[in-house]
């Protein structure tokens, strides 16, 4: 009987001592990133490159960017040129205008400044068309549920 209580009593103890805590010491981030477009400025010639660059921070943990380069919805008094519905993403377009692959966040925390050059001058005497243009950049941090925000730039191609 003494062997039984004796069990009983290891194994409540046991028991208590990995109930406790209740959880992990990870903090919980609950932050949303913030990003900085810096780059690119109006105007921009059409055929030369568009330098972008942008600043990124997480409280905790930063995980992935997102870039596009449009015409603005519903935007107007836009002049067509060789290639009026161009458009830019790091998400489809894997690669910089010198053929560089994108520079990862994955990890870090911040202040991260990326940047990197978006050609206008397509090839074969064809360029991006003139207008209004937006810069959208999407950073989501690396909590379990998605943080995101998205800042919108406008700039010219003339």
């Amino acid at each position: 009987m003494k062997l039984l209580k004796y069990a009983l009593m290891v194994l409540f103890s046991v028991g208590m001592m990995s109930c406790g805590g209740g959880g992990s010491d990870d903090p919980v981030d609950e932050q949303k990133p913030t990003v900085t477009i810096t780059s690119p400025n109006s105007p921009v010639n059409t055929g030369d490159i568009i330098n972008v660059a942008f600043t990124a921070k997480d409280n905790i943990e930063l995980k992935s960017y997102r870039v596009q380069i449009r015409k603005p919805v519903g935007a107007t008094g836009m002049t067509k040129s060789y290639n009026g519905n161009w458009s830019f993403d790091t998400f489809q377009d894997k690669a910089d205008a010198n053929g560089d692959a994108f520079q990862s966040i994955e990890g870090k925390t911040g202040p991260v400044e990326v940047k990197f050059p978006v050609a206008t001058d397509l090839g074969d005497n064809t360029h991006v068309g003139k207008g209004v243009y937006e810069i959208i950049v999407t950073v989501d941090d690396a909590a379990e549920k998605t943080n995101s925000v998205t800042v919108k730039k406008e700039f010219t191609l003339q």
